[in-house]
């Protein structure tokens, strides 16, 4: 859709130069390696939202067993998994310790955790490193080009959007983000029809995009198309309602 020769030579070059720094480092790769059977449980109670009894069985666990790089990972997963990322990022660190045999996943949250807390330069370092390992792993490549929108360079952030959407066909989620920044993209371009085209996409792939459906009626709003910006607008605080049921609770103080 948003696709034309110059970009796929874009996307082409974006590739290449990771590929290519990924063998310069070659001999520093880390080998990948899986999650162990006995942090599994651990894992799992971090992904229920129990984070803190994972974390007193994860530091027993390190008390019998030593600090490897995958506990501490999952000390510093279960920081992220409550946006303490300050934490998570001392965590996420000490498990990428030379001294350790490193788990990649570290590498990625590492990068999403600096991202949060505005540190793009590490974020990207840490995405990059990650990289070398997954070179084709669609959610790092999205962070890339979200980083390279912040710094204004829109043609990269094109390119790495694209090569999102071609890594991931199947996959709808990653596919729609991806798809609704590249629609940002072309908002900044002022290229109102190709953005607007591209939020449908997104919106129908996840009507969860909140985000997205406000910026979709904020474009439809400028060129004129009101009721249907009135419809995108109430779509958005739907989808806001649904998904971040936080933002609308009552504190408890009196009005």
């Amino acid at each position: 859709m948003f696709c034309n020769n110059r970009l796929k030579q874009s996307v082409k070059s974006v590739l290449i130069t990771l590929l290519l720094w990924a063998s310069s480092c070659k001999e520093s790769q880390p080998r990948e390696i899986t999650l162990g059977l006995g942090l599994r449980t651990h894992y799992q109670l971090i992904q229920e939202g129990e984070t803190g009894s994972a974390r007193v069985r994860l530091r027993q666990f390190m008390s019998k067993h030593g600090e490897g790089s995958q506990p501490l990972f999952l000390m510093g997963l279960s920081y992220h998994s409550e946006k303490k990322y300050s934490k998570a990022v001392e965590w996420f660190e000490k498990s990428i310790n030379p001294e350790l045999e490193i788990y990649p996943p570290s590498l990625h949250y590492l990068g999403w955790s600096q991202f949060y807390l505005g540190n793009a330069k590490k974020a990207g370092d840490a995405f990059k490193q990650f990289l070398l390992i997954h070179p084709e792993e669609a959610d790092s490549i999205f962070a890339l080009g979200l980083l390279a929108m912040e710094q204004g360079e829109l043609q990269e952030a094109e390119a790495l959007f694209l090569s999102v959407i071609k890594l991931a066909p199947k996959n709808k989620k990653i596919r729609a983000k991806a798809t609704a920044r590249l629609a940002d993209v072309m908002v900044e371009r002022d290229e109102w029809q190709r953005a607007i085209r591209g939020y449908e996409d997104a919106l129908q792939r996840n009507p969860d995009l909140y985000e997205a459906w406000y910026r979709y009626a904020t474009v439809l709003k400028r060129i004129g198309r009101n009721k249907e910006s009135e419809q995108a607008f109430s779509s958005f605080e739907q989808a806001r309602r649904r998904i971040r049921p936080d933002l609308y609770q009552r504190t408890g103080f009196p009005e």
